[in-house]
């Protein structure tokens, strides 16, 4: 099959979020199972320059938008079996961001632009999966807009909910001026929701099939609790929503090979891992104590990922012989919260704001314990990569994290972390606690590493379902 994936993010040449990992890792799978690919985002000036020098441009065009001829360009780079296409516009995406304030307008013009350019391909594709609400609009204009009629009847469409949270709301105004589609869309609410114009909720109308990243929040996001007020709209489709569970890049992601961590290891041999400890605790100026455990968290820093949760039990942990190191940024108080932490704790804490993969890696191959008191995760994948690296994840049961999680069972010796649940009463301290009771028990411990590792988590299953689907709308 022909599939032309459209987002806002990719791996490794944009990346804000999980998104990108997704689109960086899922179609190389698709192309391993013989289908040709096609991956386009737009080509952000902050895509390394070792990448830009391979891109080759391939074409110049320009459409109307908002009643002006606008150009763009395309460049082609190809890797892993995958064509990856980037559309230059000066105007749109040459700044130091992926995001910025005038999204609705950005994402409108790329839109457009992916429609335009398949026009102008040979052959349409047989699939076309956006993702998330920045491309959402495109199953829409597909079949509303007359210009795209040649596409419409031949092209299907998936739409990837990776988190229900963001949707894209703008006014009613933004419709008219961006799209320029007729107002009776608005009117008769196909593209309107909650008195805005919902990009998400406009794709979730028009696709042809939805997904979502797991198949616990796929059951999750046709409830009141976590719908985000789409819940309705989404029981009426559920027979087309598909909860297909994320998996992550094995390559890129593996502790025999990772350029990036200090010394690689291997669940057959795990003293790389204590070196990987050392370094962490070398770069951050802690203690080089391997008998401590050093807990760690990768993330956005926000109240969806449960960092009111450490508010409460954290300092209670660090009184005690813990580490712990940081990465990552958000919202302000909770920045402010952790250098507290960094301040009040001396010597066993360690933060680091903003986000550096490099070091990232190094804190999955380092760390022993992984935290992650989310209180929804659409898949997540932090907890994924630190199994990988023997890391073992203390995670919230929801989402993704009760598909991937196995809380583990000293008797029988199964189980790759420990989990707590808010909705059943089950605390994160008292998960946290039931971690570091067993991390100075090699047998247990040692057999929480191993059963990690042992996890399958590539996309290799995933994409197969994927493929299912795929050859269903056919």
């Amino acid at each position: 099959m022909k599939i032309v994936m459209a987002a806002a993010e990719c791996a490794p040449f944009a990346k804000a979020g999980g998104l990108a990992d997704v689109i960086g890792a899922l179609p190389q799978e698709l192309a391993r199972l013989g289908h040709e690919v096609q991956v386009i985002i737009p080509k952000y000036s902050l895509i390394h320059d070792r990448y830009q020098q391979q891109f080759q441009k391939t074409g110049e065009h320009s459409f109307e938008f908002k009643g002006e001829e606008k150009n763009y360009a395309i460049y082609e780079l190809n890797m892993h079996g995958v064509k990856f296409l980037f559309l230059e516009s000066g105007s749109y995406f040459e700044r130091d961001s992926i995001y910025g304030p005038d999204d609705a307008e950005r994402y409108a013009f790329f839109s457009r632009a992916v429609l335009d350019f398949l026009t102008r391909s040979d052959t349409a594709p047989d699939v076309l999966h956006v993702h998330d609400w920045h491309t959402a609009v495109l199953p829409f204009l597909l079949k509303e807009d007359p210009q795209y009629q040649q596409l419409s009847g031949r092209v299907k469409t998936v739409l990837t909910i990776h988190n229900i949270q963001f949707q894209g709301n703008f006014p009613k105004d933004v419709f008219l001026e961006q799209y320029r589609m007729d107002e009776k869309f608005y009117e008769n609410g196909q593209v309107a929701w909650l008195e805005n114009f919902n990009s998400l909720k406009t794709g979730m109308l028009y696709a042809d099939k939805l997904t979502t990243v797991s198949p616990n929040y796929r059951d999750e996001i046709l409830t009141q609790a976590y719908g985000e007020h789409l819940e309705n709209l989404l029981i009426e489709r559920q027979a087309d929503l598909h909860g297909i569970l994320n998996g992550i890049d094995t390559e890129a992601y593996n502790p025999k090979t990772d350029e990036h961590i200090a010394q690689t290891f291997s669940a057959e041999d795990l003293q790389g891992k204590q070196a990987n400890k050392r370094a962490i605790q070398k770069r951050c100026g802690l203690p080089e104590q391997p008998d401590i455990p050093l807990l760690t968290m990768v993330s956005r820093l926000s109240g969806q990922k449960g960092i009111d949760v450490l508010e409460q039990s954290l300092p209670e942990f660090l009184e005690g012989d813990v580490q712990f190191v940081l990465l990552g940024s958000g919202e302000t108080h909770f920045e402010e919260f952790f250098q507290r932490l960094e301040v009040d704790y001396a010597g066993k804490v360690s933060v680091h704001l903003g986000f550096d993969e490099e070091f990232a890696h190094q804190l999955y191959a380092g760390a022993d314990i992984f935290l992650m008191p989310s209180h929804f995760e659409p898949c997540g994948l932090s907890q994924l990569i630190s199994m990988r690296y023997g890391t073992v994840p203390v995670a919230n049961r929801t989402g993704g994290l009760r598909d991937t999680v196995d809380e583990y069972d000293e008797e029988d010796k199964t189980g790759t972390g420990f989990l707590s649940d808010f909705k059943a009463g089950i605390h994160f301290d008292e998960a946290l606690s039931r971690a570091l009771s067993f991390y100075h028990k090699p047998d247990h411990w040692n057999a929480l590493i191993h059963n990690g590792m042992a996890r399958d988590s590539s996309w290799s299953r995933s994409a197969k379902e994927y493929e299912k689907l795929y050859m269903s709308l056919n």
